[in-house]
């Protein structure tokens, strides 16, 4: 018989489940998920618009109680979409002094002035063929045209109140362009937040909502393609941060878990894990326990706060379950 003192110890790099008293594993644990790590999409509609099943998409008039609930709760950022009116080629509704995005960043911060906001910057709601840039004559996009449209938006959106801006369109230059707009107006305190946006159908609900489809073509070339995702991501948020880039949003996440690990890796910025429109009806058939162990995965993964449409659903369990 082996003589117990010539057992082998295990080496101690971790709590086992086998040896730990509760009141020890208690003791280390922290909870896998809060509400303040997670943001909730704003979708901004007009006044009168059909109700939708779509979290967080609402008229214009129910803007300041839903994100005073939201705060309520301890959600402590929204990202500002704007459904676009008066649309035409040249996407000047994006800039008028009064339009629905203005209005709904002034009516966050005047309701809940501790919420962090971040603003869409593209031309998709704006322009009536549904691009995200602007484009020439010929047909080819109009970078010039296209960096001052973004530039004047996100400069617009910094006076209304935003903290952040989130240019979405994939333009090289597009993040310099905005960066260099913010400074020349005085907001060198506000961020800036671009996408890395993976071509995926899980974009679905939201576009058909916000109406952003292009009316002919398709918007690819301002995506990653998904099989190069992994490679291709991580170069394209070197460049993002090489334009200037504060922080990074990827989108979407629940096929792309992979690359927010490399991601995270790569980058010491804050990252935002987009958990997009078409996720949400996967989220429902999860229930609320799985909503936010999904959640928390992203977290884990590396994922810095958490812009999901299951935000109010899953802060009100968790707030629940504290009580």
């Amino acid at each position: 018989m082996t003589a117990l003192t010539e057992r082998t110890a295990p080496t101690p790099d971790g709590i086992n489940p086998s040896r730990a008293r509760d009141v020890v594993r208690a003791l280390y644990n922290r909870p896998p998920l809060t509400a303040a790590d997670l943001s909730a999409p704003l979708l901004s509609l007009p006044d009168g618009a059909p109700e939708t099943s779509l979290p967080g998409a609402v008229q214009f008039a129910d803007v300041p109680a839903t994100v005073a609930r939201w705060a309520a709760l301890g959600i402590r950022g929204v990202k500002v979409f704007a459904f676009g009116h008066d649309r035409d080629r040249d996407a000047t509704g994006a800039t008028a002094p009064d339009n629905r995005m203005v209005r709904t960043v002034q009516a966050v911060k005047k309701e809940a002035p501790t919420t962090a906001v971040t603003t869409e910057v593209c031309g998709c709601s704006w322009t009536d063929h549904g691009q995200c840039v602007l484009r020439t004559d010929a047909g080819d996009i109009d970078l010039e045209a296209t960096y001052r449209l973004m530039g004047a938006m996100a400069v617009m959106h910094a006076e209304a109140g935003a903290d952040c801006v989130s240019p979405t369109a994939m333009l090289d230059g597009s993040i310099r362009a905005v960066r260099q707009a913010l400074d020349d107006a005085g907001h060198r305190d506000v961020g800036v937040n671009p996408n890395v946006a993976i071509h995926t159908g899980l974009y679905g609900p939201f576009k058909t909502l916000m109406q952003t489809d292009p009316r002919s073509g398709h918007r690819r070339g301002l995506q990653l393609e998904p099989g190069r995702a992994q490679r291709d991501a991580l170069l394209q948020a070197r460049r993002w941060i090489a334009e200037g880039a504060d922080s990074l949003t990827l989108q979407p996440v629940m096929t792309t878990g992979d690359v927010l690990v490399r991601l995270r890796d790569d980058q010491k910025v804050p990252l935002v894990a987009y958990s997009t429109s078409g996720e949400w009806a996967a989220l429902q058939a999860l229930g609320t326990a799985g909503m936010v162990e999904y959640l928390a995965m992203l977290v884990r993964a590396g994922a810095d706060q958490v812009l999901t449409f299951a935000a109010e659903t899953v802060a009100e369990y968790l707030e629940a379950r504290r009580a």
